[in-house]
């Protein structure tokens, strides 16, 4: 029992689903998701059409080469009593946390196979955590025993997709594109836990827990969407993503656990000496769904100004029970505009909600979130050519293109964290998960460039 308690506590954060679903799995993927912050389903026209809707790859008028990326990624994190003492008044850690992420998100290709059939190729890297933990919590001057607890986490997860799609426009007043594409998964986790209690310095008693444990997965998603002009100015954009499948896991994992009573206190029922430790390593198929499908909804309005669009967002409900996993259905809103000022400039504004898919806290383990987020997004875009939805049904401009587009975006999020909670007195048996409400202001500064042929 002390064992399972350790692993649940400790190790579910690295299955597959549990280490890359936390909030919504979107990525910086082009230079209109740098200008708008994602409103881009009916839209996206450029190498993120692999990502978000893979009609708009039918919008390539010319081959391009596109890299976009978070460069920069903060989180200021607020959850005091993220371990907590179950003292009288409580012993609380400080509960603050800094998390700084600089990592590339994109990297697309589309070219022209021929004039109504369009190739894109992208590699992207969603679902990037990096997370460093570090907690102490003390009773108050004066509490017998003296209760010390400390608690760490180091954990990195990358989740990698190959992806390749096709499409096609069909019509002639009224254009219809279709796009399909195929996304192979490559992912990896690493999470590094522990954390130890003295009672008395140890002489009342201490215990102590700890895992290391990564895990490589191999994958693969299925993607389809279209784009429909209904009138002249208005876009619908609809597009269906298959859950991400893992059949292959590459594990690594060790963990460690002690239990020592003290001379001073009586010893509680299972609060005996007990110590042991294990080690594995090795490799295992099956069929597991990871990461929940979604289905995206928009509709735009396009002008010589510029463009607005809505969207809805819907993830599957998705349960695993080998994993542990059970997300519920939810949705997510966004809506960005973007304004021509000249035409080499653009400003992009937008804004989103962000919620949290993870719908059994109870089974998570420390420092993993149920937070809900809600922001605003600014862009600017320069370009050496129009840079439009519409651009293709214009004038095509010879020679070589170059743009970049610049993002800000800012969260609020607020829910609870999972922590632990301390007993006062020795009792290896009564370390349980303990909510804990906390407030997230996240930054992010994101970069998108595009040389067009």
């Amino acid at each position: 029992m002390r064992r399972v308690r350790v692993i649940a506590l400790l190790g579910v954060l690295v299955s597959p689903a549990t280490a890359w679903a936390s909030n919504t799995e979107e990525v910086n993927a082009g230079l209109d998701v740098t200008l708008t912050g994602g409103a881009v389903v009916a839209n996206v026209y450029t190498g993120a059409s692999l990502w978000y809707n893979p009609a708009g790859i039918a919008r390539s008028d010319q081959p391009s080469l596109e890299l976009a990326g978070v460069t920069m990624n903060m989180q200021i994190v607020r959850n005091p009593g993220l371990l907590t003492i179950n003292t009288d008044p409580p012993g609380k850690s400080e509960g603050s946390g800094f998390n700084f992420t600089v990592i590339p998100q994109a990297l697309t290709f589309t070219i022209v196979l021929k004039e109504n059939l369009k190739l894109g190729i992208g590699l992207f890297n969603s679902s990037v955590r990096r997370e460093f933990v570090t907690e102490q919590a003390t009773t108050p001057v004066g509490t017998t025993p003296a209760v010390n607890s400390f608690t760490g986490r180091n954990s990195k997860v990358d989740l990698f997709h190959i992806s390749s799609g096709l499409a096609g426009e069909f019509g002639k007043r009224q254009k219809v594109l279709f796009g399909g594409a195929f996304d192979i998964v490559i992912a990896n986790a690493r999470v590094d836990d522990s954390y130890t209690v003295f009672y008395d310095g140890g002489v009342a008693g201490q215990v102590s827990s700890g895992v290391v444990r990564t895990q490589t997965g191999f994958g693969f998603q299925l993607k389809a969407g279209i784009q429909w002009v209904p009138i002249p100015k208005v876009r619908i954009g609809l597009s269906i993503a298959s859950p991400s499948y893992v059949f292959a896991l590459l594990e690594r994992f060790a963990n460690h656990y002690n239990q020592a009573p003290g001379t001073t206190t009586p010893v509680p029922t299972g609060g005996e000496q007990f110590a042991e430790g294990s080690e594995s390593r090795g490799g295992r198929g099956g069929w597991w769904g990871v990461d929940p499908g979604n289905l995206r909804f928009g509709v735009a309005y396009v002008g010589s100004w510029g463009w607005v669009e809505g969207d809805l967002v819907y993830n599957w409900r998705l349960r695993e029970d080998e994993l542990g996993l059970n997300f519920r259905g939810f949705i997510n809103g966004r809506v960005g505009a973007a304004f021509r000022v000249s035409k080499s400039v653009k400003l992009g504004v937008g804004a989103f909600t962000d919620f949290s898919q993870v719908d059994q806290l109870a089974r998570l383990p420390l420092a993993t979130q149920q937070i809900d987020f809600f922001g605003v997004h600014l862009g600017v875009l320069y370009s050496t050519q129009e840079v439009h939805p519409d651009k293709q049904s214009e004038e095509e401009e010879e020679g070589v293109g170059f743009s970049l587009a610049v993002g800000l975006r800012y969260a609020f999020g607020r829910g609870d964290t999972l922590g632990l909670l301390i007993p006062a007195q020795y009792d290896p048996s009564d370390i349980r998960n303990n909510p804990v409400p906390t407030k997230v202001h996240e930054i992010g500064i994101t970069f998108a460039a595009k040389v067009a042929f």
